[in-house]
């Protein structure tokens, strides 16, 4: 297994992590750990989708990091 492969399933344990938290109310998706886990996960499976040809998928990933590593650094206003 080489480097890419592993780390997109990190990533993706990651992302599912993040997923099924948040769906369980243990955390909220505004939150950091939330956050943290989807623009890392994201940007693991983003690299794997680059390496591998998967525009779409890769394309996809990024937009999903970019959103979650703007909402770290400039958190959604409380409702």
């Amino acid at each position: 297994m080489n480097a890419t492969m592993l780390g997109a399933y990190i990533g993706m344990i990651m992302v599912l992590l993040a997923f099924v938290s948040e769906s369980r109310g243990i955390v909220s998706s505004r939150s950091i750990t939330y956050l943290l886990l989807m623009f890392v996960g994201e940007s693991l499976l983003t690299i794997r989708a680059y390496f591998t040809g998967e525009w779409p998928f890769a394309v996809l990933g990024a937009i999903w990091a970019i959103f979650a590593g703007y909402s770290i650094i400039k958190p959604p206003k409380k409702l």
